[in-house]
């Protein structure tokens, strides 16, 4: 039997908003705990609502996914600003 908390739509609403507020730290260019922290509330948010409104298993699911979610946008974008960084070094001097 699958469990019952993917067939609710407030359930996507919120696995949406903590995987917007999980993109958040990929978006920012420098990591500032007072810009951080809305997103961190958000995400604490939508997973403690999640967890409150179904089952410890939903906010797991929607925790997790999230967050690695977060991570892998994270590691996108440090790997593109390496690339950037590489080619402005190694044309500078021409």
């Amino acid at each position: 039997m699958p469990a019952e908390f993917y067939l609710s739509l407030y359930w996507w609403i919120l696995l949406l908003s903590a995987f917007a507020a999980a993109s958040v730290p990929a978006l920012l260019k420098q990591f500032r705990p007072l810009l951080l922290l809305p997103s961190a509330i958000i995400w604490i948010a939508a997973t403690v609502a999640m967890n409150s409104m179904y089952t410890p298993a939903a906010a797991l699911t929607g925790g997790g996914l999230s967050l690695l979610w977060g991570l892998f946008l994270l590691l996108l974008s440090l790997f593109f600003s390496g690339l950037r960084e590489m080619t402005k070094k190694r044309y500078r001097g021409l």
